[in-house]
């Protein structure tokens, strides 16, 4: 079973160019950038791996170079997995009654109240990681996992503190978009 502490795994993932190992998951099973799909299988990608992380039964910072080649294999088979599934399952769509789905949804507010505000860190994670860039996930892991300030977040990746508060600026921008309902935006 494993640990509910990502924080291990995605440090790990975002130091040097170890994210390489997700596009090359994903250019192995021939899906580029211009596939309509493409940002919903990377942020699969992304909330696959600190489960390979924790499978990994060496210790992957002792032995990064196969931990990477270990995770990218398993990464690309669970992703070709559900590749599968989500093609067999277009096949058996039938167009349907939208208007009732829609009704059966539950609301913004009644999601947010059942999940609760430790769950609604990892939901604000997963939201970002479908489309979000390198550094809006150095400040949100930085700020609600680590729960560092933004002169600790800099000096941790080396940057100035100008460029963490442009992520944090570009992450807001993104957050206002995704959960303001268009009725309502602006």
């Amino acid at each position: 079973m494993m640990d509910n502490d990502v924080t291990p795994a995605y440090r790990f993932l975002f130091t040097g160019d170890h994210e390489a190992i997700l596009y090359g998951a994903l250019k192995r099973l021939h899906l580029t950038p211009t596939h309509a799909d493409y940002e919903d299988y990377l942020q699969e990608a992304r909330l696959l791996f600190p489960t390979v992380y924790a499978e990994f039964p060496d210790d992957p910072e002792a032995k990064p170079h196969q931990f990477l080649a270990y995770a990218q294999q398993k990464i690309t088979w669970k992703l070709a997995d559900q590749l599968r599934r989500d093609r067999r399952q277009d096949d058996y769509q039938a167009p349907g009654d939208q208007a009732t789905l829609l009704a059966t949804l539950a609301k913004d507010e009644d999601v947010l109240a059942q999940i609760g505000l430790s769950d609604y860190r990892m939901y604000l994670v997963k939201l970002i990681g479908a489309a979000g860039k390198t550094g809006e996930w150095r400040f949100l892991v930085g700020t609600l996992i680590d729960q560092l300030t933004i002169a600790e977040i800099a000096s941790r990746h080396d940057v100035n503190v100008a460029t963490v508060y442009r992520w944090r600026r570009s992450l807001t921008r993104r957050l206002v978009e995704q959960l303001t309902p268009p009725d309502r935006f602006l």
